[in-house]
């Protein structure tokens, strides 16, 4: 027997429903990408940010739910008596959800707390009768992330706590991510911002529940919903809405091109047309009502063909690849830098200046130079999809307008306040762009050898030279006896290497000159860095060499970026009569 019922989600997570994720089911692994789509959409179909109104509902998908054992579900009623059931399909999305409306919980201005109090029923069940009553938390997860899930996400107020635990398994951290990445996003937004994507999210998202009975039978359809067919894309969407708007002579050779370029951009053919919408001004539409738009404005299916979809492809292929006619040795490589970022915010201002190469060779250029700084600049302010996007819809606009620009154009400059957040955030930019704090690295050390390294950022980890926990018996103890001095220097950018994880994982809290031999170990997927390499000639590590370093990669930064950083207040090298006897041998040969 299957039970079926579209459901609002303020209905599945609340009354009767009581979650449980059985023990073979795989433990939480959404990673930013699947969490940053499901924000965007969910922003955009409930019209924040944008001038067009909210959508009726938006489909969540089929939530598939078993039947706890001797129970059969005729019929599912927010009236129903409360019962158990097991998530079979749908554990991704609801464990997102749930935390999605406990960070708006925690996020909340308002004093009267109308949303932590809809929450706090969301998150923990009433259960038993008004004398007797007993309460449990809405969802269990299994193995290890439930604790992480109940302390720090469903509590109230825990959205905010770091948990300090000794060892974190992968699901712990991905719930962790997630939840750090919907606490950065949804506290841009202002309180009643917040306020309406809560009502949208609970009132107007819908879900399929089906609910099984039989646990093969559930298996089966857990198949069917997960391997089996195929969901239609915007692309399939526009393709039949353009061939049904040209004469049927046209048909074939416009099928043809659209076909050959959804197969040369592959994965980033649906996000293509995101593109376009913004680049004509219609990123406050969803993505097919606003390339109707741009086809419309065009003058019809032809010549948009024509005219905007052919010649911006190649323009995005070339992005893509990083080269191409026209594409000069520095464009490439700052092509080569932005495509290390996600390419949401900045693509459809790059794509635009890249269509100009032939006309204007050296206004694209400037413009290139620009939006790869500009892009560097938003992700060391940290700063959210959102901020991003409009940051570069004002570029957009000026690349539009045809307008004279250079480096002092008002559109390429920061806020006195953008300048020492930047600052701020590089203080401890690991911690607060894990990232970003890589790119940057890997872009230093270019400027150190004068080449890029066209290296994959994914085969290197950042290594702390000044571990984060040195043994009590350490030579870094000696150099570092206070918990301040280490912690005024770990951090900081000057500490920081990249070196592959299998090195990571043995240099950890060693010795300074044993890490050094570490970072020689080199495989073919992660050759030494130059930023690494030039560690190597340093014969000890102090804070006066952290802090030397620092200086140096901080004006580096200042100049390649053009902003204002302050340097540290420089530290006398510790004499070697501070040191201890072996230290002292060692410092004295060198």
């Amino acid at each position: 027997m299957l039970t079926l019922a579209s459901l609002p989600l303020s209905e599945i997570l609340s009354g009767p429903f009581l979650l449980n994720v059985p023990v073979y089911q795989r433990p939480y692994s959404w990673g930013r990408p699947q969490v940053e789509q499901l924000l965007d959409d969910l922003m955009e179909a409930s019209g924040l940010g944008t001038a067009s109104t909210a959508e009726d509902s938006y489909f969540l998908g089929t939530i598939l739910l078993m039947d706890a054992p001797g129970t059969v579900t005729k019929r599912l009623t927010p009236k129903m008596t409360p019962r158990e059931f097991d998530v079979v399909d749908g554990q991704q999305r609801l464990v997102t959800m749930m935390t999605m409306f406990c960070v708006l919980r925690d996020l909340e201005q308002n004093a009267k707390k109308p949303i932590g109090k809809r929450v706090q029923g969301m998150a923990v069940a009433q259960l038993g009768s008004r004398f007797f009553r007993t309460e449990r938390f809405r969802m269990h997860l299994a193995n290890r992330e439930r604790n992480v899930f109940e302390q720090f996400i469903l509590l109230d107020g825990s959205t905010a706590n770091k948990p300090d635990l000794p060892f974190l398994s992968e699901s712990e951290n991905a719930l962790l991510a997630m939840r750090q990445y919907l606490v950065s996003e949804l506290s841009t937004l202002k309180d009643d911002q917040r306020s309406a994507l809560f009502d949208f999210i609970t009132e107007r998202c819908i879900a399929a529940v089906l609910v099984s009975h039989n646990i093969d039978r559930a298996h089966r359809m857990f198949v069917v919903l997960n391997e089996r067919g195929k969901r239609l894309q915007r692309d399939d969407i526009l393709k039949a809405d353009i061939l049904s708007r040209v004469p049927q002579a046209d048909v074939k050779w416009i099928a043809e091109k659209w076909d050959q370029t959804g197969a040369a951009l592959g994965k980033d053919f649906e996000v293509f047309f995101s593109h376009v919408r913004k680049i004509y001004g219609y990123d406050n539409r969803q993505v097919v009502s606003g390339v109707r738009s741009v086809i419309d404005d065009a003058g019809g299916a032809e010549p948009f063909i024509n005219k905007v979809f052919v010649p911006l492809s190649q323009t995005y292929q070339i992005i893509r690849s990083a080269e191409g006619q026209g594409v000069t040795p520095e464009i490439a490589r700052r092509l080569q830098y932005l495509n290390r970022l996600a390419d949401g915010d900045w693509a459809p201002a790059a794509m635009l200046a890249l269509a100009e190469r032939e006309k204007d060779p050296e206004r694209t250029a400037l413009l290139i130079s620009e939006i790869d700084r500009m892009a560097h600049v938003m992700r060391l302010l940290c700063a959210g999809t959102g901020k991003r996007v409009r940051r570069f819809a004002d570029i957009i606009d000026v690349i539009r307008s045809g307008a004279a620009v250079d480096a002092t154009h008002p559109v390429f400059q920061l806020a006195r306040e953008e300048t020492r957040s930047i600052a701020f955030h590089l203080k401890d930019l690991h911690k607060r762009g894990p990232k970003i704090c890589k790119l940057l690295l890997l872009r230093l050390g270019d400027q150190i050898s004068g080449s890029f390294a066209a290296c994959d950022p994914e085969s290197y980890t950042i290594e702390h030279i000044l571990p984060q926990r040195p043994s009590a018996t350490s030579e870094w103890r000696v150099w570092y006896p206070t918990a301040e001095e280490r912690s005024q220097s770990v951090e900081s950018l000057g500490n920081l290497v990249l070196i592959s994880q299998d090195q990571n994982d043995k240099a950890r809290n060693a010795s300074f000159a044993a890490k050094q031999a570490i970072y020689t170990q080199t495989s073919d997927s992660a050759p030494l860095l130059p930023i690494t390499a030039e560690v190597l000639q340093s014969a000890q590590w102090q804070r006066a060499d952290i802090e030397a370093r620092e200086t140096r990669l901080l004006t580096m930064i200042a100049d390649l970026l053009r902003i204002e950083v302050p340097l540290p207040k420089s530290v006398p090298p510790m004499g070697t009569d501070q040191l201890g006897p072996q230290l002292k041998a060692r410092a004295s040969r060198a």
